[in-house]
């Protein structure tokens, strides 16, 4: 799906501070610390306003009782993710309509292309979180033209391997399909190479339109500098946490999308240990609240 990388990196970024932090509570540093695999497919996870809050609740009452191998650890690391998505995408759903609100015109939510400003999102966090794929879990290959720098790529006939691979998915997902047709099909087909164009050739004008002035990703930002230097496995001591997190609203929009991710997770933490109630959570994790205010949906102006 389109943002990929900005999920994951916020998700990720979020863990960290969380790790980080003497305010959120141990078992959901447990979580990150042995199931931040799951919580990374959980950034990928849509809807998360109508369960996680009603979930959460749940794990909380077993987690007392909870033991190896009945899936609540993994569950709590999936909520968790699934939070975090949510951050990401409260902040950066207006910023794309925003900067790109002829896009956004165009019909058919699940059929479109992804946006230019998401791709340029995507192709920064790629360079500038994960160094240009040298950090997990991304790797170097993961943005390259059909993947050339890649070890197997040497031995294998990529472009030949893509069709086989599109063909072997296309008969699985034939074996599945109802006798009724679907109402609307949803596209499930990312061009690649479109990000690859992106990231090694990038166009200045949209690099300008999209991160340069609109100020998506600021390294000097303080919460994206300690998130960056934890990363490294050296938090920078001279950046407390809680004077990034209160500065990062009038920062970057990344340093934003962090603090937003830190937020939730930090409301998630004080209700799994009974500091506040479930409408409280709601409040604080601004549950039913639209994530593109219709102010900025450029379908519902007059």
């Amino acid at each position: 799906m389109s943002e990929h990388i900005t999920h994951t990196a916020v998700m990720d970024d979020g863990a960290r501070l969380a790790l980080h932090s003497s305010a959120i509570c141990e078992p959901f540093k447990t979580a990150f610390s042995k199931r931040l695999d799951i919580a990374r497919f959980s950034a990928m996870t849509r809807s998360g306003d109508n369960f996680t809050v009603r979930l959460l609740r749940d794990v909380r009452e077993k987690w007392p009782s909870r033991r190896e191998g009945d899936m609540t650890l993994e569950k709590l690391a999936f909520l968790l993710g699934w939070r975090c998505h949510l951050a990401a995408d409260r902040t950066f759903k207006p910023v794309y309509r925003i900067l790109q609100p002829e896009h956004y015109l165009l019909p058919g939510d699940d059929s479109r292309p992804p946006s230019d400003v998401t791709v340029y999102h995507d192709v920064t966090v790629f360079r500038e979180v994960y160094a240009s794929g040298r950090l997990e879990p991304f790797t170097a290959s993961s943005l390259d033209y059909r993947l050339e720098t890649h070890p197997a790529s040497r031995a294998l006939p990529a472009s030949k391997l893509e069709r086989l691979l599109t063909s072997l998915w296309q008969e699985a997902l034939l074996g599945i399909q109802s006798s009724k047709a679907p109402a609307r099909f949803q596209r499930v087909v990312l061009d690649v190479q479109r990000y690859a164009r992106a990231f090694h050739s990038p166009n200045p004008d949209l690099l300008r339109r999209y991160i340069v002035e609109p100020n998506f990703y600021d390294p000097n930002d303080p919460v994206i500098a300690l998130a960056r230097s934890i990363q490294k496995g050296a938090p920078r001591k001279d950046i407390v946490l809680e004077d990034a997190i209160a500065a990062a609203p009038r920062q970057s929009q990344y340093a934003q999308a962090l603090e937003r991710a830190y937020r939730y997770l930090l409301a998630a933490s004080d209700y799994f240990v009974r500091k506040i109630d479930e409408k409280e959570l709601e409040r604080l994790c601004d549950v039913g609240k639209p994530h593109v205010p219709a102010a900025l949906d450029p379908r519902r102006r007059k």
